[in-house]
């Protein structure tokens, strides 16, 4: 067996070395395992359709289920996505957090067809540094997913995502047990409004409820 890579570093105030080696790892191909503020995730270069395929076939993941994307902050995430002053009101109020938001009718060019299909994509900014770091040094982006086999309960710890894939992935960055330990709640934005996914961290109630605040205000 070969033995992996695994590098500890605090939740708060991660290591820029690990930071830069896990940056130099993503953008060589390779996977990196890490914290979120929800559970463990696998990032991913998210530009590169080979290396976003590493993804779908460590995680036994359906092609047809786009991966999520971590986004550096909301700044990034304007980049890409239409926002007017309420849209950008209401994800400052749920982002950095437990929040993915599916965005549609936007151009998928500048992504790999395997997280950005059918002018859809989801998007979160999180509250955990070192995703947020990494996608910086990212261009702003890296992919989302939690790091398990598809259909296994979410990794809370490094050891769980180490069962899950062994040497596939190259560096497992430590930061003990995940704060909240439920995988974000998924909601998409539509012309309609605002519509449930996947319940999750945050329940949809008070999502929605910030949601239409902000938009009639």
């Amino acid at each position: 067996m070969i033995a992996v890579r695994i590098v500890k570093t605090p939740f708060w105030g991660p290591s820029e070395q690990v930071i830069e080696e896990a940056y130099r790892t993503i953008r060589s191909g390779g996977l990196v395992v890490g914290p979120t503020d929800t559970v463990y995730g696998i990032f991913s270069d998210v530009y590169n359709d080979e290396y976003v395929e590493k993804v779908f076939l460590v995680k036994h993941r359906e092609r047809t289920k786009p991966l999520p994307i971590l986004a550096s902050s909301i700044v990034a995430v304007e980049e890409i996505v239409e926002i007017n002053d309420k849209l950008r009101a209401f994800l400052t109020a749920i982002w950095p957090g437990p929040i993915t938001v599916v965005f549609n009718d936007i151009d998928c060019d500048i992504f790999s067809s395997l997280v950005c299909r059918d002018n859809s994509i989801a998007l979160r900014v999180p509250a955990a540094p070192f995703p947020r770091k990494l996608a910086e040094m990212n261009r702003g982006f890296i992919t989302g997913s939690s790091a398990n086999i598809s259909g296994e309960p979410s990794p809370l710890n490094i050891d769980e995502a180490i069962r899950y894939f062994d040497e596939d992935v190259q560096i497992y960055v430590d930061s003990g047990k995940t704060p909240l330990k439920v995988p974000s709640t998924i909601v998409s934005i539509e012309d309609q409004g605002l519509s449930l996914i996947r319940q999750g961290a945050i329940d949809y109630v008070i999502i929605s409820r910030i949601y239409r605040r902000i938009m009639s205000g």
